[in-house]
């Protein structure tokens, strides 16, 4: 991690779980260089795949890397897990007898071969004989040339799988499923499927109820108290909070327990605990997402000198996928609930220095690296010390969601 620094985006089945993530490189956030026209070493690949791994920011999923002809007769890839591999090749590579035969054995050993932005002029490409998937912008064509394209190469190639890249909308996920595709990859799953007049579901009702209560100015514990007692799970939820070896505490009494955590306490794990409960028909990883953008845009608070708002950015970031777990515009969702004026000019806006926040937590989540480095630039700050933030908050994310999931089985 010296030079290079890396960024995932998730790869989802049809069924909205992760089976993989894409590996993102970035040699350095002070020199603007096209994302393509990165040169890339096998040092640069060895060192990051080998921190991901030990770091677990793949949680335990296969790790896409795009590898370009160079680095593929490097054979970087032999020092790789292949088990948990998937290499990444661009159409545009000239498949000579040397790579050819590297693919293949790259594919005895286990590694997944991705054909990355395959087009129909070129489906009789050698290398389809070695691909486990074939990668392609969904935006390139229609519905149906993406159908008639799927149909041709499965005539020939039965087993290849299709990934649809660039889904940003989940109506797009839809149309694509139907065409035909296994898996997905795009941010359609941290947008709000909303459709109007739609039901609400009763228990998202009362979290949203819950979170009116959570957020009035003048908090009233025993109010909270009732709420929390009236619900099993969540007393389970807050007492075992309490009691972990965090907090170090022993107690069995909720209204102690709420007194203890305090008000930013309760309402940071109340905003964690909700949100899992929401997630019941969501993605793991819009969950993940979520407690990463609050645990982050919490850790940088310091580095806008807004320490005494970091609180309140915790609740921005879990606030900023609310209209995802419950397919309500967010600007409905806000106002019905009393948050602070930054907030919902963040959420709403992208105002003030909260709203600058948010977006820098965004383009990390999204690797969009121009962004990064201009917010950085603006405000001095320190590229690697912020990457260092947003990778713990990925590990509290992960954490977080294996330690609910531990306790819900």
């Amino acid at each position: 991690m010296q030079e290079s620094i890396v960024a995932r985006q998730p790869i989802l089945n049809s069924d909205q779980n992760v089976i993989a993530f894409e590996i993102i490189f970035k040699r350095t956030y002070d020199t603007k260089i096209e994302e393509e026209k990165i040169s890339i070493s096998a040092e640069d690949i060895n060192n990051d795949v080998e921190f991901i791994e030990q770091k677990n920011l793949s949680n335990g999923k296969k790790i896409f890397i795009n590898f370009t002809g160079e680095l593929l007769k490097s054979e970087i890839a032999d020092l790789l897990s292949t088990d948990n591999l998937g290499i990444e090749i661009s159409k545009n590579i000239i498949a000579d007898d040397e790579i050819t035969q590297t693919i293949e054995n790259l594919k005895k050993d286990g590694a997944l071969i991705i054909l990355n932005d395959i087009s129909p002029e070129i489906i009789d490409s050698s290398v389809l004989n070695y691909s486990d998937i074939i990668k392609i912008d969904f935006n390139k064509y229609d519905n149906e040339q993406h159908k008639i394209l799927i149909d041709n190469i499965k005539q020939n190639y039965n087993n290849i799988k299709f990934l649809a890249d660039n889904i940003n909308e989940h109506k797009q996920f839809e149309h694509a499923r139907n065409c035909g595709y296994d898996y997905f990859q795009g941010i359609f799953f941290t947008k709000p499927d909303v459709v109007a007049n739609r039901e609400m579901p009763g228990y998202k009702l009362n979290y949203l109820n819950f979170l009116k209560e959570l957020n009035k100015e003048d908090l009233d514990f025993d109010h909270l108290e009732k709420i929390i007692k009236n619900d099993i799970s969540m007393s389970v939820s807050l007492l075992r909070t309490i009691n972990a070896a965090y907090y170090g505490y022993s107690v069995s009494s909720i209204k102690q327990a709420a007194t203890l955590l305090g008000i930013n306490g309760l309402r940071k794990w109340s905003l964690i605990y909700l949100a899992e409960g929401l997630r019941d028909d969501k993605p793991d990883i819009l969950f993940v997402n979520t407690l990463t953008r609050a645990e982050f845009a919490e850790s940088v608070a310091e580095d806008f000198d807004i320490e005494e708002n970091s609180g309140e950015l915790f609740t921005m970031g879990m606030f900023s996928m609310m209209d995802a777990f419950l397919n309500r515009p967010i600007e409905d969702i806000l106002d019905e609930i009393s948050l602070n004026r930054k907030i919902k000019e963040a959420l709403t806006k992208k105002r003030g220095i909260f709203g600058e926040i948010l977006e820098l937590v965004i383009a990390f989540e999204r690797s969009k690296w121009e962004e990064i480095s201009v917010i950085e630039k603006y405000y001095k700050l320190d590229s690697k010390k912020l990457y260092n933030k947003y990778l713990k908050a990925v590990d509290f994310a992960y954490e977080t969601m294996n330690l609910l999931m531990e306790h819900s089985e």
